[in-house]
């Protein structure tokens, strides 16, 4: 009995695991009574504008009358098309067939002798002729092989059609996994990304890494061909997909991008790539609105894991929409040489809601300093922790485009634990939370509009490694910001020798303000010394009576006492 079991799961798990001639997997797909595979599908089409100028989703049907037409991709066999169902009428004529989907919701069924077809028919204006190569129902849904679409992966083949093909399979099954086997395969036009997407590759090591081993490319590499183009698009009404173990790469840095997301009116979120290089575009990840929109499009809810971005001309993360709640978290961006034409940024964001960066470094070359770690024009809360940057031209800078109405008080920007030497610039109001940062002596160019509230903070290398320059600490650390409250080493603030504690918040480096109350409001039973300042009080009055212009007031003898 127990090998009778035995044999028969081995028959079922070799049954699942056929292979084509080359050693590839394939799919079981479901079959009918005479050995027929079975195909089914809307009037449905991926497909993301940039000239929208009404809302626009990725994913939309065509009319239910649309003729589609099937070609025959296998001359060997011979081509049997015939509907499965009474609402698929077809037609056939020679090598090709036609048909039409169920009026009701655009559906078609229809089975044949092969385990793939070509399908095309209209779009709509924006996308034109649409062409797939539809693959045969499987008997286990969910996970797809790119190579059953007819990718071939060998770095020359344009995979484009077989990438189309498969996202719009994912999307008639409101998602799945697409499996992205070990090739170097080719783009060249933009592929939509359906919702409910997990794209899964091998590895995803950067092509070209000091790995010391002789494969010098990613195992998984999706390989952009072309300028002024993307080879992955995200479009409006999209939410959850994921990107997992592949690398991005481009031929050309010219106006290129690995995923861009682009729209104007309906929002689209929840996006998650975890461990997947972006190498030689001019912006790795590219989120945009439409000008019709002025940067109103909603892009939320994106998150970087362990991703790399190499040498991205522009930025590795370029962000212009109106945005919340990203997350880049243990990534690293190695930059190209900043120049007059290259701005060689990490990231880089026009508005920006509750952005977190974690564990993350970005950085130049000594003789080739890259661009800004943090290019920011505008944002709610910020928050940086343990991270680092070295050989680049600036660390932060916010508000380089000196725009009038960017930065305010209510959202603090706050570092912890991290180290900068590069400089730190703002040219905009802002409150700034720094804590047990290392930065050099003359990182900050601010004004007095940034207001800092600093606590155990260093501003040079310790002495016991590279040691603290005498010169270095007399320079003004933050330059001529508002230091409201700032405690640090001792000999390195700005009053050499004397403690920077203080229990109320005071302007450093000026005389401090007391907290002002009414003669009313003195509070009682305060310790003997206790100062404020009473804005009603009389002078030289012992207790404190109201009626004059104002007095500091002092606690002496268990009363307030005003001088």
């Amino acid at each position: 009995m127990t090998l009778l079991i035995a044999f028969v799961l081995f028959s079922v798990l070799t049954a699942c695991a056929k292979t084509n001639s080359e050693g590839e997997p394939t799919q079981n797909f479901v079959q009918d009574g005479q050995g027929q595979t079975r195909f089914e599908g809307y009037n449905l089409f991926l497909d993301v504008p940039d000239n929208q100028k009404a809302q626009t989703c990725a994913l939309r049907y065509a009319p239910p009358q649309t003729v589609i037409t099937i070609t025959d991709l296998n001359r060997a066999t011979p081509m049997k098309i015939s509907a499965c169902d009474q609402a698929t009428r077809v037609t056939q004529s020679g090598s090709t067939a036609t048909l039409r989907g169920n009026p009701a919701d655009t559906k078609w069924c229809f089975t044949g002798e092969d385990k793939r077809y070509r399908i095309t028919f209209q779009g709509d204006q924006s996308a034109g002729q649409i062409t797939y190569d539809w693959i045969a129902t499987p008997a286990m849904p969910g996970v797809y092989n790119i190579k059953d679409f007819g990718a071939v992966g060998d770095g020359t083949t344009d995979d484009t059609i077989a990438f189309k093909s498969a996202m719009a399979f994912v999307a008639t099954r409101n998602g799945g996994t697409l499996q992205i086997p070990e090739g170097d395969f080719v783009i060249t036009s933009p592929v939509a990304l359906p919702s409910g997407l997990k794209m899964q590759g091998v590895s995803a090591i950067t092509t070209l890494a000091p790995t010391n081993n002789q494969v010098r490319s990613s195992p998984s590499r999706i390989k952009l061909r072309g300028t002024n183009r993307a080879a992955f698009r995200i479009g409006e009404c999209v939410e959850n997909i994921s990107l997992h173990d592949f690398e991005l790469f481009a031929e050309s840095d010219d106006r290129t991008s690995g995923v861009e997301a682009v729209g104007a009116y309906l929002s689209s979120q929840n996006f998650y790539v975890e461990r997947v290089v972006f190498q030689g575009f001019n912006r790795g990840f590219y989120a945009h609105a439409l000008p019709i929109n002025q940067y109103g499009w909603q892009f939320d809810y994106i998150k970087f894991n362990h991703c790399r971005f190499v040498y991205n001309r522009d930025a590795g993360i370029y962000s212009e929409v109106s945005n919340s709640d990203w997350k880049i978290e243990g990534c690293m961006f190695i930059n190209t040489k900043r120049t007059q034409t290259t701005n060689g940024n990490s990231m880089h964001f026009e508005r920006a809601g509750n952005v977190l960066i974690q564990d993350t470094f970005g950085g130049g070359f000594a003789n080739a300093l890259g661009g800004t770690f943090l290019d920011i024009l505008d944002s709610a809360a910020v928050t940086i922790l343990n991270s680092q940057t070295e050989q680049m031209t600036a660390s932060i800078v916010y508000n380089a485009a000196q725009n009038p109405s960017a930065g305010d008080y209510s959202y603090p920007m706050t570092l912890v634990n991290n180290i900068f030497g590069s400089p730190i610039v703002f040219k905009a109001r802002r409150t700034f939370v720094s804590t047990g940062n290392l930065y050099l002596s003359n990182t900050f160019q601010a004004d007095e509009r940034l207001r800092v509230y600093s606590t155990g903070d260093r501003f040079c290398y310790d002495g016991y490694t590279l040691g603290c320059q005498p010169s270095a600490a007399a320079i003004n650390k933050f330059d001529r910001a508002t230091v409201i409250f700032m405690t640090g080493q001792l000999d390195e603030g700005s009053v050499k020798g004397h403690p920077t504690l203080f229990g109320t918040d005071v302007q450093f480096g000026t005389p401090p303000q007391m907290p002002s109350l009414t003669q009313n409001a003195l509070p009682a039973g305060k310790p003997n010394g206790s100062m404020v300042y009473c804005s009603n009080c009389r002078r030289n009055t012992t207790p404190c009576q109201a009626g004059g212009t104002g007095a500091p007031a002092m606690v002496v003898g268990n009363q307030w006492s005003c001088l």
